[in-house]
């Protein structure tokens, strides 16, 4: 009986020791599988590069084309532009090669330098800019203005329907490649700025109220793209129904014009905008129901066939481009903006 239980222990112990090796071989094979794409970077922008970037070159800033390349093919995912700058690389422009969107949706770099310029000559230093995450980096690199979020969030990542069980790798990827500060300060800031979201998905008067808390209840400028609103329908797709299409580059307006209506008549949308980016597509953003119309965001942007009366306690001064620019006061100052509307 002793010599069978002894057997037996030395049977278990080696099966047992079999297990641990094989879950050993697994974890390595895990953690050193290679990443299912990477970033290259690669020449610097020339100092004679005109276009929307030459305003990264005029601040001193270094731009960089890059890649994001595939482990598995050759072709580029995507192509980008990356300034250099003293709070690390930030993304100056965009363009997916697959279906977009495509880990990012970035704004038209023609339309980022274009408001900076504005920005920088009229924005009072201490006056906390409220803009999206990528955007208000942006602007920090071009215009020097105080933003109220400085870091790569990475908020939200469009992963393609096959990669999706790799979600953790490609959020490893992204850390490694956009860095960020000390973890717990990072976290705090992905907290505003998701509480910052959530009042642009909020009914009016409640988001109001939200961003004025936000901002300390002190004077403030709220920048919003058009372009966000798919960010914030990817976010938070319980409270904003969105709904996009792209139409082609073309020369034929009125047949554009036929095109989207009938797609927005297709799927009863009500409300709607367009993009379009330099050498982009005519992409037509649309509001799914009635309940999103109404969310600050879809008030504040300017959405055809949606409600035009001023938002309470907002000031549109300035737009450009896919961005609106809006004053928006404590709660205990209803004195009106000094700024004229302009476009």
């Amino acid at each position: 009986m002793t010599h069978r239980s002894a057997f037996f222990t030395r049977a278990a112990t080696v099966a047992g020791l079999a297990l641990v090796a094989i879950a050993a071989v697994l974890l390595w094979q895990h953690y050193t599988a290679p990443p299912v794409y990477q970033y290259v970077v690669g020449e610097a922008l020339p100092a004679t590069t005109d276009g929307p970037l030459a305003s990264y070159l005029e601040a001193g800033v270094t731009v960089r084309r890059a890649t994001v390349q595939s482990t598995q093919q050759a072709t580029p995912l995507a192509t980008l532009e990356i300034a250099e700058t003293s709070a690390g690389p930030v993304l100056a422009s965009w363009q997916a090669r697959v279906d977009d969107p495509f880990l990012t949706l970035a704004v038209p770099p023609e339309d980022v330098t274009a408001l900076s310029a504005v920005l920088k000559r009229h924005v009072p230093q201490g006056t906390p800019v409220f803009a999206w995450w990528d955007t208000s980096r942006q602007f920090r690199a071009l215009a020097g203005v105080d933003v109220a979020f400085a870091s790569h969030l990475g908020q939200p990542l469009f992963i393609p329907a096959h990669w999706r069980t790799d979600r953790a790798n490609i959020e490893a990827i992204e850390r490694s490649f956009w860095g960020g500060g000390d973890e717990t300060a990072m976290a705090a800031e992905r907290e505003r700025f998701h509480r910052f979201a959530r009042a642009l998905v909020s009914p009016e008067a409640q988001g109001i109220a939200d961003l004025r808390a936000a901002a300390g209840n002190r004077p403030m400028v709220l920048v919003l793209h058009l372009r966000d609103i798919i960010m914030l329908g990817q976010m938070f797709p319980e409270e904003l129904g969105v709904a996009f299409q792209d139409f082609g580059a073309s020369n034929d307006v009125h047949g554009m014009v036929r095109r989207v209506h009938a797609w927005l008549e297709e799927h009863k949308y009500s409300a709607y905008g367009v993009l379009q980016g330099n050498g982009q597509p005519v992409r037509a953003v649309a509001l799914t129901d009635a309940d999103s119309s109404r969310t600050l965001a879809a008030r504040l942007l300017p959405f055809l066939g949606n409600e035009q009366h001023d938002v309470a306690g907002a000031t549109l001064v300035y737009q450009t481009g896919g961005f609106s620019v809006f004053e928006i006061a404590p709660a205990d100052n209803t004195a009106p903006a000094p700024h004229q509307t302009q476009s």
